[in-house]
C-alpha cells in the first residue's frame, strides 16, 4: 500500500532527480575514498605480518671476502637467544627479487650481487634488534643490517595521512548530502507554504508533515545511492584489475576485509537515514517559525 501524501510534490520531479543525482556523485566519491583507505590498510597489514621480527643483512664486495663475512655473521647471529633463524638467501631468489625492477635477465646475471642473509627474530623488541645488529656488525664489519620497521614506519605515516584524507572526503560528502537535503526541503516548504497552512488549519500536526517530507527525502537519497553504487561497481573492478597487473614481488595480493564490503553495502541505508533526520529537523524548525 502506497504511503499517503497530502503535499502536491511529485515523488520523482525535477527536485527529486536533482537530489538523487547529487547523492549518486557523493556516494561514488565516498566509495573511492573508502576503497583507497581499505586497500592501503590491508596492504600495510600484509606487510606488517610478513616483515615483523625479521632483519636482512647485506654483504657486498669480493666473493671470497663476502663469503667469509657471511659465515661470520651467521655464526654470530645463531649464538644469540633473540635469533630464531639465520640463513643465506639463495642467489636465484635474489635474482627473482630483482626481475620486476630490472626486467633484463642478462643484465641481472652481469651484476655483482651482494650476499643476503635472512634473519628471523624470536624477540622483535627494539632492544633485541639493536643487540642483534651490533653483534652482526662486530663479527662482519662489512655487513649492512636492514631493519624493515624503519621504512615500514614511514609508509605507515604516509598511509595514515591517506586515511585521514579519505575520512575527510567522506565527512565532506556527508556534509554535502545534509546541506542538499536541507536546501531542497526548505525550497519545497517555501513553494508549498499555502498548502501547509491549510493542513495546519484542518488539524495536521507538525510531525505528520515532517514525516511526509522526511520519507520523500529518504526515498530520493536511497535511489541516488543505488545509482552511485552501480556507477562505482565498474570503477571498483578497474581498481582490482590494475592491482592484479602489479607483480607480487612489488606489491603483494591483498583481500579487502569483510567490514569494507559491509560498509560499502550499507552506504545507501546510512545516506537515507541521514537524509531522513536532516529533513525532519529542517521541516520541524521551519514549521515552528511559520506558526
Amino acid at each position: 500500500m502506497a504511503q499517503r501524501n497530502d503535499l502536491p510534490v511529485a515523488q520523482r520531479g525535477s527536485a527529486g532527480r536533482f537530489v538523487a543525482g547529487v547523492v549518486a556523485v557523493l556516494i561514488f566519491i565516498s566509495g573511492i575514498a573508502a576503497t583507497s583507505a581499505a586497500y592501503v590498510d590491508a596492504l600495510l597489514s600484509s606487510w606488517n605480518k610478513s616483515i615483523t621480527g625479521t632483519l636482512t643483512v647485506q654483504i657486498a664486495g669480493h666473493a671470497a671476502a663476502a663469503g667469509r663475512e657471511a659465515d661470520a655473521a651467521i655464526a654470530a647471529a645463531r649464538k644469540l637467544a633473540a635469533v630464531a633463524r639465520a640463513e643465506i638467501v639463495a642467489p636465484e631468489r635474489v635474482r627473482d627479487l630483482l626481475k620486476p625492477w630490472l626486467g633484463d635477465e642478462r643484465l641481472i646475471a652481469d651484476l655483482p650481487l651482494p650476499i643476503l642473509i635472512d634473519i628471523e627474530l624470536a624477540t622483535a623488541t627494539p632492544d633485541a634488534v639493536a643487540s642483534v645488529s651490533a653483534a652482526i656488525t662486530a663479527a662482519a664489519p662489512g655487513a649492512t643490517v636492514d631493519d624493515h620497521r624503519v621504512w615500514l614506519n614511514r609508509v605507515v605515516d604516509f598511509a595514515q595521512g591517506l586515511g585521514t584524507i579519505a575520512l575527510a572526503l567522506i565527512a565532506l560528502s556527508v556534509g554535502a548530502l545534509t546541506l542538499t537535503v536541507i536546501f531542497a526541503t526548505r525550497a519545497s516548504l517555501a513553494e508549498h507554504a499555502p498548502v501547509i497552512e491549510v493542513l495546519h488549519l484542518i488539524g495536521a500536526r507538525d510531525s505528520y508533515i515532517a514525516n511526509q517530507y522526511a520519507w520523500r527525502s529518504a526515498r530520493h537519497v536511497l535511489w541516488g545511492s543505488a545509482i552511485g553504487l552501480v556507477a562505482f561497481a565498474p570503477a571498483l573492478g578497474a581498481i582490482g584489475w590494475l592491482a592484479r597487473q602489479i607483480d607480487t614481488a612489488i606489491l603483494p595480493r591483498v583481500d579487502l576485509p569483510m567490514s569494507y564490503w559491509i560498509g560499502l553495502a550499507s552506504l545507501p541505508l546510512l545516506a537515507a537515514t541521514i537524509a531522513y533526520i536532516a529533513a525532519q529537523m529542517t521541516v520541524r524548525g521551519s514549521l515552528k517559525a511559520m506558526v
